[in-house]
């Protein structure tokens, strides 16, 4: 009986490994075409048990034509590869055990037709997936990004909170936002507004990685957010056109195409974007003269309508030279026109009664352009995944605002009083990058490169007042200077990446020398900053099982400020409000570290995680009374700040027609800003939450609602209260899954506001902020040439 029991005992405890061993087999290889050797994407890949017709995975090939099935049990199997225009391949039988758990068999596909009983097996991609350095939102299946904005999308996805203005951050932190990959100079000072003219359906997905490796810039305290614009490879002519109409005569329309016969492949889109913002303020302040210890109150009532209008267009050829070589061109144009009107209700007053009211009010003409440019190269060697691309990307945008302002008192009594201030500024980026990819060994994958970017922001300012005396405009030397900054960073890297069968790692140091240079035109003196850092990356995986993973990753990262972050000069929101630079900010460091464990079947995903970060100079916004009538805002450093967090990331999908994913978020956060006078520490608890579903009504209609708590947050001087927002949306397909209608409605409870208390000895404030941001749109899309919809395998039995 005993033998008995220590041998069931033996069993269980041996079984997982077992099945560990028996489970952990893979098929991979690649697809090329057989005519050119050119790598095929979207290839259909299924994986049959020899002796049966039912399908047990399946697989799309990506654009290296590589697939592969991972966690595969000890057996026999075949493949068949399905792909529109070409026959379809049937492998012979292939064996997995003990002799041979790794399999590769690569595949070379023939044009032509055949007459075939067709099999349809339709595959859905998941809206959220994982990988070793980021987490992955894939655009094209959330139901809000064919009617809505990036910025509305980004709201949606895991770990990311986007504010009324449209300010985004990533665990509570900022992010730097990436357009494919690359720096774009609309994402910088002006992010918030461009990513709410960025059409939503020209997103393909969008890639969060909280601890990037060293391949990738270093900056930003929470990570990287890199926005993957669509870019259509299917064979042959194939595309789409969405339009939608909303209220307050908003609409936004977008058609892309893309025609690939061969070895060229031609792409482009075009899209258009008007939008309708309004923005109501109250802003309650007082403020004490030290001097006098009297106290005065003030009121700002604001109202401000815009109604921004954005083109944007995309066009680009890849040309396969041969089977190892391409060359690619491709060029973006972004154009953003807006007409503002802010009507600003003024009043100040102290204990003896009403000193000043007046209405100011702004009419404000702005545009916004950004074109840009890239350029590739790249060589593929005989080994698979070793290859070397060369990159160049340029990019020019200017910008003009100008701004009209009116006085009008009712006390005291006067003649209104007129100014004027035109803001120009110009960006110019271009980034040189040459990466080199090799698989030296079966586990073991090195990567080097050089990243170079090389930027200049032009900022010119020129006030003006209306003189009576004079009967015209007299130029304000307060209000016009000129500022010029200067950046170039040269950057080396290089990442090792090795696994030893449960265990992976991935090891990256980046070297960067920064060349700064502040250029002060109008008082002719230079600020020059040059500095090297290096910036280590750790990656870790260990696979307790084919479906449990922990990960454990570190970075350094940092924070560089952006030119109007360090212009001294002064900005005027207002008479009674001053915005200056510092030309003296120094980068944020962060030191980053996260502990996560993946827990995933076919049903569901579980992706807890828990997070510190340490940072030295960061960044904060001080507000402080310049007199006894005027605040000055300005950029400090801390002197430190630390932050413990937590988050789960939770998906499920429930019997293929409900999906659900919820990301809860908490976090400890203490702020040290004795270095700006400040003698206690400050502390807080804030936690978050993003929800987002789906619900198959029928195999043709779907519903989607999301919705995101944002709890109160701390800043030296204050904090911003809590925020939530309720979104909705639905779809119904039509034209047999061609063509798709959609209704959408964001902000459905309009809850959504930004509300900030600030307090200090001499001055307390507290400013709520509201929009009009109950949006509904009605919206039809149509694809033609390749449906995306669903992915369709067609093949003979009888092969």
């Amino acid at each position: 009986m005993y033998k008995k029991l220590i041998f069931s005992l033996v069993l269980v405890i041996a079984s997982p490994f077992i099945l560990y061993a028996q489970n952990n087999g893979s098929i991979s290889g690649k697809i090329v075409e057989i005519s050119t050797g050119q790598p095929l994407e979207f290839v259909t890949v299924v994986l049959m048990k020899a002796g049966s017709d039912g399908v047990l995975k399946q697989e799309v090939t990506n654009a290296k034509g590589i697939y592969k099935f991972t966690t595969v049990a000890d057996g026999t199997y075949y493949l068949i590869a399905s792909y529109i225009g070409f026959k379809n391949y049937k492998t012979a039988n292939l064996t997995l055990g003990d002799n041979q758990r790794k399999l590769n068999h690569d595949i070379s596909l023939d044009g032509g037709t055949k007459s075939l009983n067709e099999v349809v097996v339709t595959s859905k991609k998941q809206l959220y997936s994982n990988s070793i350095d980021r987490k992955i939102y894939n655009v094209d299946q959330d139901i809000m990004a064919k009617s809505g904005s990036a910025s509305e999308v980004l709201q949606n996805v895991p770990l990311v909170q986007v504010d009324i203005d449209g300010n985004v951050s990533l665990r509570n932190s900022s992010a730097t936002i990436l357009i494919n990959g690359k720096v774009s100079p609309i994402m910088g000072k002006n992010a918030a507004a461009a990513l709410q003219q960025l059409p939503a359906n020209s997103i393909a997905r969008i890639e969060v990685i909280t601890n990037p490796s060293a391949k990738y810039k270093p900056d930003g305290t929470g990570g990287i957010i890199n926005i993957v614009l669509k870019k259509n490879t299917k064979r042959g002519l194939n595309g789409g056109v969405t339009a939608n109409v909303g209220n307050q005569e908003r609409y936004n329309a977008s058609v892309n195409a893309n025609y690939h016969p061969g070895k060229v492949n031609l792409f482009g889109s075009y899209s258009i974007k008007q939008d309708d913002r309004l923005r109501l303020t109250t802003n309650n302040r007082t403020q004490t003269d030290p001097a006098t210890n009297t106290s005065n109150y003030y009121k700002d009532n604001i109202s401000a309508k815009t109604r921004p209008f954005s083109n944007t267009a995309t066009l680009g050829m890849d040309y396969a030279i041969d089977s190892n070589n391409s060359i690619g061109i491709s060029g973006n144009y972004y154009l953003r026109t807006m007409h503002k009107h802010d009507f600003t209700l003024k009043n100040v007053s102290n204990n003896s009664g009403l000193i000043s009211d007046y209405d100011r009010t702004r009419t404000n003409y702005e545009y916004e352009r950004e074109v840009d440019g890239t350029f590739f190269f790249e060589h593929n060697f005989k080994k698979e995944e070793h290859k070397i691309r060369l990159e160049l990307n340029a990019s020019h945008s200017p910008e003009v605002e100008d701004n009209h302002y009116v006085n009008a008192y009712r006390v005291p009594a006067g003649a209104n009083q007129l100014d004027n201030t035109l803001i120009k500024q110009t960006q110019d980026n271009k980034q040189l990058t040459v990466s080199y990819e090799n698989p030296i060994a079966e586990n073991t994958k090195l990567e080097l490169g050089y990243d170079g970017q090389y930027n200049r922001q032009d900022l010119d300012f020129y006030g003006e007042a209306y003189n009576y005396s004079q009967q015209k405009f007299i130029a304000d030397a307060l209000k016009t200077n000129r500022f010029i900054y200067n950046e170039n960073i040269h950057a080396f890297y290089g990442t090792i990446e090795q696994s030893w069968k449960k265990f992976g790692a991935m090891l990256g140091l980046r070297g960067e020398f920064s060349d700064i240079n502040s250029h002060l035109i109008t008082t002719t003196v230079t600020i020059p900053n040059h500095y090297f850092k290096v910036y280590p990356t750790l990656h870790l995986t260990y696979n307790l099982s084919d479906s449990r993973e922990l990960q454990l990753n570190y970075s350094r990262r940092v924070h560089r400020p952006e030119g109007d972050d360090l212009n001294p000069f002064a900005e005027y929101a207002d008479p009674t409000n001053i915005r200056v630079g510092n030309p003296h900010l120094l980068p944020e460091i962060i030191h980053s570290v996260e502990l996560g464990y993946q827990w995933k079947n076919n049903d569901f995903t579980i992706l807890p995680g828990i997070y510190y970060r340490y940072k030295y100079n960061g960044f904060t916004s001080i507000t402080a009374p310049l007199n006894s009538t005027t605040l000055i805002t300005t950029q400090q450093n801390l002197a430190n700040d630390k932050a413990i967090g937590a988050d789960v990331v939770f998906s499920a999908n429930i019997n293929d027609k409900l999906f659900i994913n919820l990301t809860p978020n908490a976090f400890y956060n203490q702020i040290d800003a004795s270095n700006l006078g400040y003698s206690a520490k400050k502390n807080t608890f804030t936690w978050s939450a993003n929800f987002n579903s789906s619900y198959s009504i029928s195999k043709s209609a779907t519903i989607q609602v999301n919705s995101n708590y944002r709890s109160a947050r701390l800043t030296p001087q204050g904090k911003y209260l809590p925020s939530f927002v309720f979104n909705f949306g639905l779809r119904k397909d039509i034209l047999q899954k061609k063509g798709s209608l959609y209704f959408t409605m964001s902000d459905v409870f309009k809850t959504q506001r930004q509300e900030a208390e600030l307090s200090s000895p001499l001055l307390t404030q507290h400013v709520i902020t509201k929009s009009n941001s109950r949006i509904g749109y009605l919206g039809i899309s149509y694809n033609f040439g390749v449906v995306k919809k669903k992915k369709e395998l067609t093949f003979d039995n009888s092969l």
